[in-house]
């Protein structure tokens, strides 16, 4: 018997251990599923053994999906590339990542004014094409005295926006210059990939850009509006793009606890963690956040082969 105070420890259950009725059920739980990639689908610049497999046997099985990503680095053009060469099929129109979600935003709230942005040149031509006007930068190393400092970071320009995302040339410069901008009482602080930490090599994550979006929101005292996973201004728009009626009939895919189960957890949508990318079990089952712990796990989307196939056995 449980001592008073204890809860109980959420379990997920690994998807080829569950019995062939718990199977049926769990398939039949779902219409569509959301799916990160990276991790997922490829790591870096490898595919991942199967998993475009484990998605075409997903649509087989008469399962809609969809991507849901933070890694706004690649282009589209890349992505379609990548998505074709495996034989998933890839539509733009559904496809959600930071810029694109960003922009949404912006036209939602009929933003006008200049933007100072920290970003890719992906992230930066997003926003060009949607007709936003933006600066960026300096992207120099400046003598190190306080005058010169000055003459870098203090600007009349009229900005009303600062925007952060990836950016591999962010420096102390650009982080205290969107500080400044901040002190407007009218410019607003997003998000875009709101990632702490960003799996890099195996075993080496590095910093991600919510981590320096926090110490730019501590400053500035500013609310932070995300618009990568798990932000809540990300959930809410999705849930409203796609016309989500019932939430407990999604699943969300990932292979980050926070990013991908927490979000999916935020949006009432059942999760599942694959161990393919910056997770793998023992981080799991470490794990001690019932919103950051998977309904299901599997080692890769490969395995949602065997599992059809197990099916189709039981059925015989």
């Amino acid at each position: 018997m449980a001592n008073k105070g204890e809860t109980t420890r959420k379990t997920s259950r690994h998807i080829l251990k569950l019995n062939a009725k718990e199977k049926r059920e769990f398939l039949n739980s779902f219409d569509r599923i959301f799916s990160d990639v990276d991790g997922v689908v490829w790591a870096r610049d490898e595919y991942i053994p199967r998993a475009a497999e484990g998605f075409k046997a997903l649509a087989d099985a008469g399962k809609k999906f969809s991507f849901v990503t933070n890694n706004g680095v690649r282009t589209m053009r890349d992505y379609a590339q990548r998505f074709k060469e495996l034989g998933i099929e890839f539509n733009a129109s559904e496809f959600v990542y930071p810029a694109k979600s960003v922009v949404q935003y912006l036209d939602s709230i009929h933003f006008k004014g200049l933007i100072y942005v920290m970003a890719t040149d992906n992230f930066k031509n997003s926003l060009r094409e949607a007709g936003y006007e933006f600066i960026f930068g300096p992207l120099k190393i400046i003598k190190e005295t306080y005058s010169e400092l000055a003459n870098h970071i203090f600007s009349d320009e009229p900005v009303r926006a600062v925007i952060l995302d990836v950016d591999f040339n962010m420096s102390s410069l650009n982080l205290i210059r969107a500080h400044l901008f901040l002190r407007h009482p009218d410019c607003i602080l997003i998000l875009g990939a709101s990632d702490k930490f960003l799996p890099f090599a195996k075993g080496v994550d590095i910093i991600g850009p919510c981590s320096f979006a926090q110490i730019i929101a501590d400053s500035s005292k500013k609310r932070l509006i995300t618009l990568g996973k798990p932000g809540k201004e990300l959930a809410e728009m999705l849930l409203k793009n796609f016309g989500i009626k019932e939430r407990k009939r999604v699943l969300m895919i990932g292979d980050m606890l926070e990013q991908d189960v927490g979000f999916g957890s935020q949006c009432g949508f059942q999760t599942l963690l694959v161990l393919s990318g910056g997770c793998n079990l023992e981080k799991m089952l470490a794990e001690t956040d019932p919103v950051h712990i998977p309904d299901y796990y599997a080692d890769s989307m490969g395995d949602f082969i065997e599992f059809l196939k197990d099916l189709k056995k039981a059925e015989v």
